[in-house]
């Protein structure tokens, strides 16, 4: 192992710890609030159609801004030589998650059983899965790992806890808040089974991309690095 790369890593998780206390500080203070203000403020409409489209709406926003599925969605990319575009994947996961955050907002309030609900869902998910190619289906369910990021888990719990805070109580406001996380990453896994349906490239094939160290220095790695990772977070 190259000593600059030790030194790339050394500076690396410095800046990791620096950063990841102030980011979760404002999960803490913005995202996880203002996701149980917009649950209730849906709710007190009394009308189902805003609840859902609202959800759906904000489902898909919260999950465009996912760091981790753009991060997926790069990787999908260069390894199918862009076969699969890095924002159609992150659209579409987002559609699928928006779609089910719906459903699943519709449950809490319809006080439908999870149980039933995920049969249900995942019995679609295996006959999509009939009609899908491997490389496909194993990027339907890496997706769904999407959904486990620090910005969409705090957004979607906090949604699901706003609206269980009006409509239930004690131990049944839990299930309910978790439950919908779980609904949501059926979402990424049928809008990436479905995208495979209506593709036209069933197989993938590409290279994984090599890494080479740079000669620009350990420091200048990291400046030439700002600019992109600035791009993305303004995109996000």
């Amino acid at each position: 192992m190259e000593t600059e790369i030790v030194y790339r890593f050394l500076i690396g998780s410095v800046l990791i710890m620096i950063g990841m206390p102030l980011f979760l500080l404002g999960v803490d203070i913005s995202i996880e609030r203002i996701g149980e203000d917009m649950s209730q403020s849906l709710i007190q409409t009394n009308k189902m159609k805003i609840v859902m489209v609202g959800s759906f709406i904000f489902g898909f926003i919260i999950s465009v801004a996912e760091p981790d599925l753009h991060i997926l969605a790069q990787q999908v990319s260069a390894v199918t030589n862009n076969l699969i575009p890095q924002m159609t994947l992150v659209i579409t996961v987002s559609l699928g998650i928006g779609l089910m955050i719906a459903l699943g907002m519709y449950r809490i309030l319809k006080s439908i059983r999870l149980n039933r609900f995920i049969t249900i869902v995942y019995g679609l998910i295996f006959v999509l899965a009939l009609f899908n190619s491997g490389d496909f289906l194993a990027i339907a369910f890496d997706a769904s790992g999407s959904t486990t990021g620090s910005i969409t888990v705090s957004f979607m719990l906090a949604l699901a806890g706003g609206a269980s805070a009006i409509t239930r109580s004690g131990l049944e406001e839990d299930t309910d808040s978790f439950g919908l996380l779980g609904i949501a990453s059926t979402g990424a896994i049928l809008g990436v089974l479905i995208m495979g349906m209506i593709s036209p490239n069933s197989n993938l094939a590409g290279n994984i991309p090599v890494d080479t160290v740079q000669s620009s220095g350990v420091i200048g790695t990291f400046l030439d690095q700002i600019p992109l990772t600035a791009k993305d977070s303004f995109l996000s």
